[in-house]
């Protein structure tokens, strides 16, 4: 079954904006420019973004990697991780994990030196209420990850007449069916939107491309596989066929032999039909 090939894993980080909205500057500005307090909000950087930019950055790189390396289940923020991609995935997870977590001790630990910077540059508009005390700041940072078992119609059990337990594993299977169609359309969309980018600049001899233009399809080949929890055939037959068919030149040689340009861009095009 489903359940005995993947699982739900979820992310979630949260971190202090370091942003404030400041109610009587938003007010002083309406009254200079005569126009309603309703027409904007004056938001005040309460730090140096730059102190709080690398955070920012792993947590970001984080959910970028998450949303890669997993499949899409529902709108509540899980997501479908095969069994095959989890010991890639949470190795992964954790470096980011320890990365955010390094990031943080640094903030806090210059946090009382950009207060105090903060106040000089802020002037008349540094409020020491918007500022959270050292031992509060820390709080203001989590990354969590959070893995637990697909839900299976058949392992529902609860004091129901039969009927309506009935009722309610077959939604579940039906909701199951649905999430298991949307992840497989998602593993075609990612093909098909790489192919369709590399015959996009390829066909054009003067578009200049980088070489994560080749790269970026190398490691989604690598990585269908491991996410094709389905075990579509179709779909790795096509992902064969973009490997050896698209994946075979470097990005310099695409650029020094308009030969290999062409034959690629016109490879990529008849892969995009035989998608279709």
């Amino acid at each position: 079954t489903l359940s005995d090939k993947a699982m739900l894993v979820r992310l979630s980080i949260s971190q202090w904006t370091g942003r404030r909205y400041d109610k009587s500057v938003s007010a002083k500005v309406a009254e200079d420019y005569g126009t309603s307090v309703d027409a904007g909000r004056y938001n005040k950087v309460l730090v140096a973004e730059e102190a709080i930019k690398t955070i920012g950055k792993v947590g970001t790189d984080a959910r970028t990697y998450h949303y890669a390396q997993t499949l899409p289940w529902n709108d509540a923020g899980d997501r479908m991780l095969p069994s095959a991609n989890y010991l890639v995935y949470t190795r992964k997870m954790q470096e980011l994990r320890q990365a955010f977590g390094a990031a943080v001790v640094d903030f806090v630990q210059n946090y009382p030196d950009l207060v105090a910077d903060a106040r000089n540059k802020l002037n008349g508009m540094f409020k020491a209420a918007d500022y959270p005390t050292v031992g509060q700041i820390a709080d203001k940072y989590s990354f969590d990850v959070a893995v637990y078992p697909l839900p299976a119609a058949e392992d529902f059990r609860v004091s129901l007449q039969a009927a309506e337990v009935d009722s309610i594993r077959a939604d579940i299977q039906v909701r199951t069916e649905q999430a298991t169609k949307a992840a497989n359309r998602d593993l075609w969309d990612r093909l098909h939107d790489a192919v369709s980018h590399i015959a996009d600049k390829l066909s054009d001899d003067k578009a200049i491309f980088r070489d994560s233009l080749v790269g970026n399809l190398v490691e989604l080949c690598e990585l269908l596989p491991r996410l094709n929890v389905f075990g579509d055939p179709n779909l790795e037959t096509m992902r064969r066929e973009v490997e050896a068919r698209l994946c075979a030149s470097t990005p310099q040689a695409l650029r020094d032999n308009p030969g290999a340009r062409k034959a690629t861009a016109k490879d990529a095009a008849t892969i995009l039909q035989a998608m279709a």
